[in-house]
């Protein structure tokens, strides 16, 4: 693929997430679901273009949606995890399969953890707001599980592309 295609293909990619994330920042219900629907765009770009221009989508669509919902949490939380994670995933993968979920666990409890620490320090404001420790506890397990299946929708998600999507539309991608 060209040069001039590839950034084509990458302004749009960056547009289209951004969109997802206006979505996600006016409906405060779907911020999740947008920030995982606009992954799709990230593997997408990975699976296309190659890492340099997957790096810059991110950013890009990141600072776009900081820019247009300042006060909103949806481009944090593409920033920190939605985003950046398929092209994490994609280098994980890369190593020998028995490191993947540890590497993955470690990764997503790293930010649960930082989270909760800077909204506490910064806000005085808990991330897991609950009455009770176990409910906490509950909560905290229920963001690994939550985790857990998008990272499986992520997988699903790529295999679909190869096998439906892609040779459909591999001559548009020359």
């Amino acid at each position: 693929m060209r040069t001039t295609k590839r950034v084509t293909l990458s302004a749009m990619l960056v547009a289209l997430g951004t969109v997802f994330m206006v979505v996600g920042a006016v409906f405060d219900v779907m911020d999740l679901t947008a920030c995982a629907i606009a992954s799709l765009m990230m593997v997408f770009a990975y699976l296309e273009l190659g890492s340099p221009y997957t790096w810059l989508i991110w950013l890009s669509t990141t600072l776009a949606s900081a820019i247009f919902f300042p006060g909103s949490v949806v481009w944090v939380e593409y920033l920190l995890v939605f985003g950046i994670y398929p092209i994490l995933k994609a280098y994980i993968e890369r190593l020998p399969s028995p490191f993947w979920w540890p590497i993955k666990l470690a990764y997503i409890n790293a930010i649960i953890w930082g989270l909760m620490l800077l909204l506490d320090l910064l806000f005085g404001t808990p991330l897991l707001d609950a009455d009770t420790p176990v409910m906490k506890i509950i909560l905290y397990v229920l963001i690994n599980i939550a985790f857990i299946a998008y990272d499986l929708f992520i997988t699903v998600m790529v295999r679909v592309y190869y096998e439906k999507l892609r040779p459909r539309i591999k001559g548009l991608l020359k």
